[in-house]
């Protein structure tokens, strides 16, 4: 009986033991497990903390390199910037140099201007003067002589009213200050003139007659008067002249004058001098 109670006893104990075994295995296992899936997940965790520190130099390397290369491209621009600065520099002072250049050459030519203005001014007053030197030149060689007829021989007259000779047949005229074909001398320049004149005529019953006028106005008178044979008058005179002024001959009414190519009738005259 007894034997018969241990046996399913001793059976109960070793199914228990053998539980707790099975148990304490099954925690052995679990545990063993655990620290080696916790020594797995430490050596993960350090080998991503390795890598990620060995990605870190890496890019602390590049970025170390960057800054290097940077630092030299940044002191190169340092040096062009310094380079191109002088160059401006240069650049500066010349351009200064330049404009100083350019102001004195516009002061020079303002003043060659004003120069060449004044030696305008001189050499028109210059001029004018030459002018008036060679008109005064030019006037003190004036002269003329005429002769009555142009060619041949005849009377002039008489008629019942004064006419201005004409003295055609010109000899000398230097100035061309007498007219030929009208009988006027016209004093170009303020001066003394001197006059002279010749008529001839053959005895008659007219008188032989001339008188000099000064712009209409009588100065001098030549007559003559014979019944037969030739007769000559003559006259002469020095006037004071302003620019203008018209010396002629005029015969009085009546009168007859004659002339051939021996040129009796004549009138002539000259400048003394200006005034």
């Amino acid at each position: 009986m007894e034997m018969k109670m241990f046996l399913p006893l001793l059976l109960l104990v070793c199914s228990v033991s053998t539980a707790e075994l099975q148990a304490q295995s099954d925690n052995d296992i679990l545990s063993h497990k655990r620290q080696s899936d916790g020594q797995v997940g430490e050596t993960e965790r350090l080998t991503e903390q390795q890598t990620f520190t060995q990605d870190i130099n890496a890019v602390l390397r590049e970025m170390s390199a960057w800054v290097a290369a940077l630092k030299v491209e940044v002191q190169q621009l340092q040096r062009d910037n310094e380079v191109k600065t002088t160059e401006l520099q240069s650049l500066n002072k010349r351009y200064q140099v330049q404009e100083t250049q350019v102001k004195n050459l516009q002061e020079q030519n303002q003043a060659h201007a004003a120069e060449l203005a004044a030696v305008k001014v001189k050499a028109n007053i210059i001029g004018n003067q030459v002018e008036a030197l060679k008109t005064e030149g030019e006037a003190k060689q004036l002269a003329f002589s005429a002769s009555l007829l142009a060619s041949g021989a005849g009377y002039t007259g008489p008629f019942n009213t004064h006419i201005n000779l004409i003295f055609k047949h010109v000899a000398t005229n230097i100035g061309n200050a007498y007219n030929p074909n009208t009988g006027l001398f016209t004093a170009p320049v303020r001066g003394v003139y001197h006059f002279e004149f010749y008529i001839h005529g053959v005895g008659s019953n007219n008188p032989t007659s001339a008188v000099l006028l000064k712009n209409g106005e009588q100065i001098c008178t030549a007559w003559t008067h014979q019944p037969t044979s030739g007769q000559k008058a003559s006259n002469g005179v020095s006037l004071l002249l302003d620019i203008g002024d018209v010396v002629f001959l005029r015969m009085w009414a009546n009168s007859r004058i004659y002339d051939n190519d021996n040129r009796h009738t004549t009138f002539s005259g000259h400048l003394l001098f200006t005034m």
